[in-house]
């Protein structure tokens, strides 16, 4: 019977394979984030259509995607990926409000962006906001 001590030997060292290989992909999976670089939190921003830019940490091995929303007026707005792997890229993104979903409004408007990423089972999720003061800039003049 020298066959069960190895099975069980080779079992557990798929365990610990297993384990090391998800709590290493878990703890890469922590470390995701989103960042709206432009506007700045408190920046006065005309109002009406406004154009967003920002960074995250995904790349072109992640399965990540980012979306936006403004006030939190849903549901979340895809954003475009502008990475150097451009399709899924999410490293760098754009969005743009517009009519199509909403227009920045005068005084506080939260800004919201959200990263996903997916890992087989494993999915996480983080946000990021700034608050832009709209201004009407035919007011002030």
């Amino acid at each position: 019977m020298k066959t069960k001590p190895m099975v069980l030997l080779i079992a557990f060292g798929l365990f610990l394979t297993f384990a090391f290989y998800n709590n290493t992909i878990y703890a890469e999976l922590q470390d995701i984030g989103v960042k709206i670089t432009s506007p700045s939190a408190g920046q006065e921003v005309p109002v009406g259509e406004l154009t967003i830019f920002g960074t995250s940490t995904d790349n072109e091995i992640t399965d990540c995607q980012v979306q936006v929303d403004v006030n939190d007026i849903k549901p979340f707005q895809n954003a475009t990926a502008t990475g150097p792997m451009m399709k899924n890229d999410y490293s760098t993104w754009i969005f743009s409000f517009t009519q199509d979903y909403h227009l920045i409004r005068e005084g506080a408007n939260d800004l919201t962006a959200k990263i996903s990423c997916l890992y087989g089972p494993v999915s996480l999720t983080k946000y990021y906001t700034v608050n832009v003061i709209g201004v009407n800039k035919e007011q002030e003049q």
